[in-house]
């Protein structure tokens, strides 16, 4: 399944705490969203990458696009208030 990395226990609300050590590894932050999946028995818990983390990670996968990360910018709306 991979590395075990740590435990966490739920608690009656169904919550639970990733340990300070992982969160600081993996550069998770407070409000940040997750994606859980599950695989089998086992749950996943993804990072959700931000607009701007997926606009930098698309940077140079398209060769000879017209489209510049700016214009992924503006039609998500980045940078509005109501996003």
């Amino acid at each position: 399944m991979g590395n075990l990395m740590g435990e966490a226990v739920i608690d009656e609300r169904g919550r639970i705490v990733i340990p300070n050590e992982i969160r600081s590894e993996l550069k998770l932050r407070p409000e940040q969203k997750l994606r859980i999946s599950r695989k089998g028995k086992d749950l996943l818990l993804s990072p959700e990458a931000s607009a701007d983390e997926f606009i930098s990670e698309l940077r140079g996968c398209v060769h000879g696009s017209k489209m510049k990360p700016v214009d992924l910018k503006n039609i998500w709306g980045v940078g509005h208030t109501h996003h």
